[in-house]
């Protein structure tokens, strides 16, 4: 296998991951198996995809990852009022919907970091932070090769009519010491990852 061929492996298998990992959490964390990710090829990254959205670093010395997750009040607030055990969308509060997609990226990021760790390859978890869609335009999705190998994603977490838009900049400084993660199998990962409820923040 040719060196561009390993990194193209290497850059595919993170961004499955991201993707993977997004999908299970909403899914777990929900009650709702139907959520699936699908290519969000109608918008451009670094456009406003949501009124507001969260974002999480997971960091390491060979890699960085930026994940945000934007999205709509009135869209996740009927998904969420029965995990508050409210009688509906209308005594969801502006900020427990907050609190729930920084959760939501959270979880994500810790089944990341889980993954990588399970591959010998330790990555750290910034807090999650809320902030308006709106800076998004501030963005930078610049890809390069050198010295830095630095690409993105765009996707939707979507169920009915509901999408959960996710945006992701990867950046690899160090290719090399990322290699255990290209025999990364989600078939064969076990299934012992955290199961455990939402801890709001």
């Amino acid at each position: 296998m040719t060196n561009n061929a390993k990194i193209d492996l290497l850059k595919d298998k993170i961004k499955f991951l991201v993707r993977h990992a997004a999908e299970d959490r909403v899914r777990k964390h929900t009650g709702q198996s139907e959520f699936s990710v699908i290519d969000a090829d109608d918008c451009l990254p670094g456009q406003v995809l949501g009124n507001w959205m969260s974002l999480i670093l997971i960091t390491g010395s060979a890699l960085k990852i930026t994940l945000k997750l934007h999205f709509s009040h009135n869209d996740i607030k009927p998904l969420i009022y029965p995990i508050y055990r409210k009688a509906s969308a209308a005594e969801i509060s502006d900020q427990q919907s907050m609190d729930f997609i920084k959760e939501l990226c959270n979880l994500t990021a810790g089944f990341i970091e889980q993954v990588f760790e399970h591959n010998d390859i330790s990555l750290g978890i910034s807090l999650p932070l809320g902030t308006r869609g709106f800076y998004e335009l501030f963005s930078d999705y610049t890809e390069s090769d050198y010295p830095m190998i630095k690409y993105h994603d765009l996707w939707r977490l979507s169920f009915d009519e509901l999408s959960i838009f996710g945006t992701v900049m990867f950046e690899i400084s160090d290719p090399n010491a990322l290699e255990n993660i290209t025999s990364y199998d989600q078939e064969n990962q076990d299934e012992d990852e955290d199961e455990g409820e939402f801890d709001f923040l």
